[in-house]
């Protein structure tokens, strides 16, 4: 039988340079949109994210343009990362969690 999802929580997120690690929120499923007014582009992965070099390596993250967005089904958002091309490259989440 499926989960039934109780609870919506969202959320934006500052565009920052630097690998920072998203919010400690349980959830069960959620969806990070780049806004439409960046610049840059965002990108999202595990500790240690990097930005596109165009070298071969195992720490660039996916990368989402201004209004693209992916769907995970992840336990914690803090299990994820971003780093943007500009601070003004912002992110926005909604996930699903279990909780009341």
């Amino acid at each position: 039988m499926p989960i039934l999802n109780t609870k919506i929580v969202s959320g934006e997120l500052i565009g920052t340079t630097s690998a920072t690690q998203l919010p400690d929120i349980g959830c069960n499923r959620v969806t990070l949109k780049a806004e439409q007014g960046n610049a840059g582009f965002v990108y999202v992965g595990g500790a240690g994210v990097t930005k596109k070099s165009g070298a071969t390596d195992a720490t660039t993250g996916i990368q989402l343009d201004a209004s693209e967005q992916i769907t995970l089904e992840i336990s914690n958002l803090n299990l994820l990362y971003r780093i943007c091309d500009a601070t003004g490259d912002d992110l926005t989440y909604i996930a699903e969690t279990s909780g009341a």
